[in-house]
């Protein structure tokens, strides 16, 4: 009996034993704790009864419900409530079973119970974190420890627009947009496993398709045995809080007038491109722009029309934006116009007499038109100054210098960079005046014969460019030609040679005289013109012209990186009856690929390779091998840059035909060339 007894103190539950008068015999220790008695009482020397621990109600209920029921069915299961000696209430979960003798008569009761207030308290708390989850603002999602969907709260619904039943049993996968790769949630399940948590941005999908942004932490929970058994996730809607943000950035970056950014954007701007080492700084440029003497148009037309005028040019200069170039509003009539990753100065040039221009175009303005006398001043980092405090105002200081200088133009804090920029500019200009169809502005045509070896006679010439300016004099290719190629001028350039070297031909038929075939240069840029081909015969039909009278030169540079398209247009040209002339063969790649592929006719040997013909016997006998192959492909060649007997000898005995240098004839305008043909 003694081991029985020790074996019910070691369980948990409340165990008694009752007599059949409800005199309690036996109570395990778990039973006194929770009702008050003392471990060592005795019940048979000072017995105790039930009714010394439940109320009068619940005694009521013991003795019309629950012991009637015991006699008669043998047991009973239920909850009721006792009292401890201290007066405490205690609730139960009891099961009341009877002791029967051998005759089946009630001799004795036995209860068993578990206390309660630890389950009534997980419920209580349980029933808050309910009431807690369907009113916070926050989503929630729990899910098993496969991240299959338990439980949602409402502000999830509100989020997503899932109910549970559309989602129970499914895993997170369907809210996915397609902004993260799988790299990115490959991280996310990568410090769940490690750390039992993560946080941060994701962007996901709604039930309606509309994809979000949202803050997510996700917890892992862990059972006794330390094995996940959920994942809960709290998100946050971040859309409304990035649209007040939005807003806010709106107001205190935002010039009102003009919806560009003001000053404090301007400078914030600045101190994230210059905020690194110098060495790592990327270039740039800040141009200052002055709209030019605003304060009589606001006592004309007052405030009002000042800021309509604003408003107009602001829209002007917001054709010159992009990703590279931000427009920014910094006082009343000056603007700011930052050009990033900015290294080209000629481009920088350029965009300034841009807005110049923009600025410059006549604004109506109440009937009345206004013409303004803008000013520019640009400044670059890190040549000019390392912070945006310093750049700002190098960039002022030079577009007061511009203001002084006259306005309507732009100044570089460097002066002579300014200087050279607009020396270069202006002769951009004038250029593209000079290719206009009746210009008069200096450029000719010189043209450089070629001859046959030995003899010398003329048998065709080169077309070439000279530009002697009616005020600034003789100007070298060297000069004028690269910035043609670097604006796109090359184009008209190349087009305005061609119709002069046309209408030279015309004429000189027309007074009797026949001139061997010409060569005119093509530049690379022309090659992608669409029009090529077309345009070409349209003006040698023009003049009258067989196109067969017209070889046309391509260096090799032009044929990097071959097009499909660029091939088309040789062949064209060549179906059309031109000839075909590789010019400058040695100079770039000299691939085999281009005289198999190109439909050419002529083959130019450059000048860097005649040059070294009398010094190295390598480059004879290379020379020697090149003009072999070239004459088995059924080439004709010209040799470039003859300017001594030798060379001329050299290359006669190598086989060479043609050739064109300085020993002969150095180029001349076309007038003498013409005289020069007729009197041989």
């Amino acid at each position: 009996m003694d081991k029985q007894r020790q074996f019910l103190d070691l369980t948990g539950d409340f165990i008694a034993s009752l007599d059949k008068d409800y005199r309690i015999e036996f109570m395990n220790r778990s039973g006194r704790r929770t009702l008050g008695v003392a471990l060592d009482h005795d019940f048979h020397t000072d017995p105790m009864y039930v009714h010394d621990f439940h109320d009068e109600e619940n005694l009521r209920l013991l003795r019309e419900e629950i012991f009637p029921q015991v006699i008669s069915t043998g047991a009973w299961t239920g909850a009721i409530q006792f009292r401890a000696l201290d007066g405490r209430a205690i609730p139960f979960r009891l099961r009341v079973l009877a002791h029967l003798d051998e005759q089946g008569c009630v001799t004795g009761l036995t209860g068993i119970g578990q206390d309660l207030r630890l389950q009534q308290a997980l419920q209580t708390q349980e029933a808050m974190a309910d009431r807690i989850l369907d009113s916070t603002i926050e989503g929630i999602m729990v899910t098993d420890a496969d991240a299959r969907i338990q439980r949602i709260n409402p502000a999830f619904t509100q989020i997503t627009g899932y109910s549970l039943g559309e989602i129970r049993g499914l895993t997170p996968r369907f809210l996915r947009s397609n902004h993260h790769d799988q790299a990115f949630y490959d991280l996310m399940n990568a410090a769940l496993r490690e750390h039992g948590q993560w946080q941060g941005e994701v962007w996901n999908r709604r039930k309606s398709g509309e994809v979000y942004l949202q803050w997510m932490s996700i917890s892992a929970l862990r059972g006794q045995d330390e094995q996940v058994t959920h994942y809960v996730s709290v998100l946050h809607d971040l859309t409304e809080m990035r649209a007040k943000e939005a807003e806010i950035e709106q107001l205190a970056f935002t010039d009102p007038l003009t919806g560009v950014g003001n000053r404090h954007k301007l400078i914030q701007t600045l101190h994230q491109q210059l905020g690194c080492n110098v060495d790592e700084l990327t270039p740039l440029a800040l141009m200052c722009v002055d709209l030019g003497q605003l304060s009589p148009i606001n006592d004309r037309f007052g405030m009002r029309g000042g800021d309509q005028l604003i408003r107009c040019l602001s829209q002007r200069l917001r054709e010159l934006t992009s990703n590279s170039l931000q427009l920014y509003r910094l006082t009343g009539d000056e603007f700011v116009i930052l050009q990033l990753n900015s290294c080209d100065l000629t481009d920088i040039a350029r965009q300034a007499v841009r807005c110049i221009q923009l600025l410059q175009q006549p604004v109506s303005l109440e009937g009345e038109v206004i013409r303004l006398s803008p000013s520019a001043g640009i400044a670059l980092a890190p040549k000019d100054a390392e912070d945006a405090d310093t750049l700002l105002a190098s960039a002022q200081t030079a577009m007061a210098a511009a203001k002084q200088s006259g306005r309507d133009g732009f100044r570089f804090y460097d002066e002579a960079i300014s200087n050279a920029m607009w020396r270069r500019l202006m002769l951009e200009q004038q250029l593209m005046l000079a290719t206009q169809p009746e210009a008069d502005l200096g450029l000719e045509l010189y043209l450089q014969p070629k001859v046959s070896l030995p003899s010398g006679e003329v048998t065709g010439a080169e077309v070439l460019l000279r530009w002697n300016h009616p005020e600034k004099g003789l100007i070298s290719p060297v000069d004028f030609i690269p910035l043609a190629e670097e604006s796109r001028l090359i184009v008209a350039l190349d087009r305005w040679v061609f119709v002069r070297s046309c209408k030279l031909l015309q004429e000189t038929a027309r007074s009797g005289l026949k001139l061997p075939c010409i060569s005119i240069n093509l530049s690379a840029k022309q090659l992608q013109e669409p029009d090529l081909v077309s345009w070409c015969l349209k003006t040698v039909q023009h003049y009258e012209l067989d196109p067969s009278c017209i070889e046309l030169e391509i260096t090799e540079t032009a044929f990097i990186n071959l097009a499909d398209c660029v091939l088309e247009r040789l062949q064209g040209l060549r179906e059309a009856g031109f000839s075909l002339a590789l010019d400058d063969f040695g100079t770039g790649y000299s691939s085999l690929t281009y005289l198999r592929r190109l439909p050419l006719d002529v083959v130019k040997i450059d000048r860097s390779f005649v040059a070294d013909l009398c010094q190295d016997e390598r480059a004879t006998t290379l020379l020697q091998g090149v003009m072999q192959l070239l004459e088995k492909l059924d080439f004709s060649v010209v040799a470039e840059g003859i300017e001594t007997e030798e060379q001329a000898s050299l290359l006669h005995n190598i086989g060479c035909r043609m050739a064109q240098g300085f020993l002969f004839y150095q180029p001349m305008p076309a007038a003498e060339f013409v005289a020069l043909y007729e009197e041989k």
